[in-house]
């Protein structure tokens, strides 16, 4: 009796043990949006891109469920710090790669950086940001920075250190580069090329001179029109 008692709670416990598997091989998703107004549908979704795996599985997730829609004015932003990860910076560059290749998703690299400005004679530095190839910066002039150097342009700028009573570094590194960012790409102006903020048209090693702003990239990557360029 005992015996047989025992032998059904090992098949008990082995089909609780398949069934958890298979509840764990079971693919996951996402499933619809939940908006707080159905309008929202229709407005551009940005996904900011942290460069970890949570994030990357996220987004490749609402590109295959088709939650994410390039023709809406979709974009993924990855805003550099200048301190990732060596291994960071490869694996952002894969999923840039990747999403633009087979999902046609813009994925833009951007980096915090600062202009001098003037009126009536007057000149300041005010917080702004430029496009970066998915290339570091000693490789290529347009690249991106990896060695902490927006950390010393960030303290520059606001003459003092992040602290916990100011904690300046996502806003000013990430946000505020991020919002500017998107206000030219979702508002289709050419933003201020005079600053050199985007990079060439070309890669074929011709340099400088044409710039491409953000409305721009929009225009030329869905086909709308011809792409228009920003001289510098």
């Amino acid at each position: 009796m005992a015996t047989v008692e025992l032998r059904q709670a090992e098949s008990a416990d082995e089909c609780s043990n398949l069934s958890s598997l298979a509840v764990r091989r079971r693919p996951k998703r996402l499933g619809p949006f939940v908006y707080r107004d159905a309008a929202h549908a229709e407005l551009p979704h940005v996904v900011s891109f942290s460069g970890g795996r949570s994030s990357a599985a996220l987004t490749f997730m609402a590109a295959e469920e088709g939650l994410l829609d390039p023709g809406r004015g979709d974009v993924v932003l990855f805003a550099n710090t200048s301190a990732e990860h060596p291994g960071t910076y490869e694996f952002a560059a894969e999923c840039k790669r990747r999403l633009e290749a087979e999902f046609g998703l813009p994925f833009f690299w951007l980096e915090f950086t600062t202009v001098e400005d003037a009126w009536r004679g007057e000149y300041w530095r005010k917080l702004s940001y430029r496009l970066v190839k998915p290339v570091r910066i000693e490789d290529d002039p347009e690249g991106f920075r990896s060695s902490g150097e927006l950390f010393e342009d960030l303290v520059s700028l606001q003459g003092m250190l992040p602290n916990v009573h100011s904690r300046t570094c996502t806003a000013k590194l990430k946000l505020y580069p991020s919002h500017l960012l998107l206000g030219e790409w979702l508002g289709g102006t050419d933003g201020p090329a005079h600053a050199g903020h985007y990079w060439s048209v070309s890669d074929d090693g011709s340099g400088g001179g044409v710039l491409l702003a953000p409305s721009a990239l929009r225009t030329a990557m869905h086909g709308h029109a011809e792409p228009h360029h920003v001289n510098q």
